[in-house]
């Protein structure tokens, strides 16, 4: 049987039999443990931060400023990366950030095509 669902715990993927369901949260056996002796069952060290992510951002802000016509399909790609790669690892954050970098880059790229245009057309008269 594939997964299902994933613990809130360990965000680990488990089919329903497997997860228990407490007061409306579902966790694994270990993060269950944890939670009936009042620990926190999420570890902070569990999540990572997804570099691509972080590095679209930053190409998708330094498009705005310069360059955006190169800069801005270099965002658009790394934010796209960095959407599967979280996609595929649940411990990895920076879903907002890639979205961000995906909407700023798209935006920076039409705007210097858009400037590319308007200057060719003043050339043309």
């Amino acid at each position: 049987m594939g997964a299902m669902d994933r613990c809130a715990g360990c965000a680990e993927p488990f089919c329903g039999d497997c997860l228990v369901d407490m007061g409306g949260t579902r966790y694994c056996g270990s993060c269950k443990v944890l939670a009936i002796q009042g620990l926190p069952a999420f570890v902070e060290e569990a999540t990572i931060p997804c570099v691509e992510a972080d590095e679209a951002f930053k190409y998708a802000l330094i498009g705005i400023v310069c360059f955006g016509i190169i800069v801005g399909p270099v965002a658009i790609s790394k934010a796209l990366k960095a959407k599967k790669k979280i996609a595929l690892n649940p411990r990895l954050m920076g879903e907002g950030k890639a979205t961000a970098a995906l909407i700023l880059g798209i935006a920076v790229l039409v705007l210097w095509v858009l400037r590319l245009i308007s200057g060719m057309s003043k050339i043309d008269r």
